[in-house]
C-alpha cells in the first residue's frame, strides 16, 4: 500500500550567505532511501539540489536561475531527436483570465517556479525515484495537488517560488464557467491574483479556500488565490508522498 509521510523537519530557511546565495534547507526524520538529488519540473527535470544519507536536504535559491533555465531550454529544445519544444510562461499568460480583469506590470516578461507540483527526490545514478516532497499546509492537501488532472482538490495551500528578472505585478480576479467530468451541472471557478513580484526569488502561497463535488466525487476549485507572501507560513508541512 502507498503511504503518506508527513515529514517532521528542521528548516533554515534563506541562509547560507557565507556562500553567496539562500539555501531552503531542511532534515526529514526516519529517511531510509539513501542519498540522491532534488529536482523540479514535469516534463523535463532540473536538478536542483540534494539529499544525503540521513534525510538532510538542500535546495539552493541561486541568483540568475531563470538564465539557467532558458540555457537548459534551448540546448533542449536544439536536439533534433527531440519531437517537442518548450518554452517558458509569461506572467500575463500564468494569469489568463475568461471573466474578469487583471492589472499586469511587466506582463509580458518570463518567469519560472521552483516547486511547481512539489519537489521529485531520486537517485538519477542508481534509477530509483524517491517520490515527492511538496510544502503544503497539510497531506491531503499535498496528494490532490500532485495528482495533476486527477480532480481530486481539497481546501488548503501550497508554497512555490517564482523567479523574475524585473519587478512584475498581476492583481485582479477572473472567474470561469466550467463543466465537471460528471454530470451537466456546471461550476463557477474564481481565481484571485495578488502578485508582487521583486527581481530574483519570490515567494508564493497557492491556495483554495472552497471546492464543487459533482455527482461522481471529483472535486474542483471554486474559490482559488495566488499571493505574494514574505515568509513561509507557520503550520506550513512538507509532505512527502513515496514513488
Amino acid at each position: 500500500m502507498k503511504k503518506t509521510v508527513l515529514l517532521l523537519l528542521t528548516l533554515t530557511i534563506f541562509t547560507s550567505q557565507s556562500r553567496g546565495q539562500e539555501t531552503l534547507s531542511g532534515s526529514i526524520e526516519g529517511w531510509t532511501q539513501g542519498a540522491g538529488e532534488v529536482y523540479t519540473g514535469v516534463f523535463s527535470l532540473t536538478e536542483v539540489g540534494s539529499i544525503d544519507a540521513l534525510g538532510n536536504f538542500e535546495i539552493p535559491l541561486k541568483p540568475g536561475y531563470l538564465s539557467e533555465v532558458k540555457e537548459k531550454m534551448a540546448a533542449e529544445n536544439s536536439d533534433p531527436k527531440r519531437k517537442f519544444s518548450s518554452e517558458l510562461m509569461t506572467l500575463g499568460e500564468s494569469c489568463q483570465c475568461a471573466e474578469g480583469k487583471i492589472e499586469l506590470v511587466n506582463g509580458d516578461q518570463e518567469l519560472t517556479t521552483l516547486a511547481i507540483l512539489g519537489f521529485m527526490l531520486a537517485n538519477m545514478e542508481k534509477k530509483e525515484k524517491f517520490g515527492l516532497l511538496i510544502p503544503a499546509s497539510s497531506k491531503d492537501f499535498a496528494e490532490g495537488y500532485s495528482k495533476l488532472g486527477a480532480y481530486e482538490h481539497q481546501t488548503g495551500y501550497a508554497v512555490d517560488w517564482y523567479y523574475v528578472d524585473k519587478p512584475g505585478v498581476a492583481k485582479g480576479d477572473c472567474s470561469m464557467e466550467s463543466y465537471p467530468v460528471n454530470g451537466d451541472q456546471m461550476y463557477t471557478r474564481n481565481t484571485s491574483y495578488n502578485l508582487d513580484l521583486k527581481p530574483g526569488w519570490n515567494l508564493i502561497k497557492y491556495e483554495i479556500s472552497e471546492i464543487f463535488t459533482d455527482e461522481g466525487g471529483k472535486r474542483y476549485p471554486v474559490q482559488e488565490s495566488y499571493t505574494s507572501i514574505l515568509e513561509l507560513p507557520s503550520d506550513m508541512q512538507f509532505v512527502f508522498l513515496p514513488e
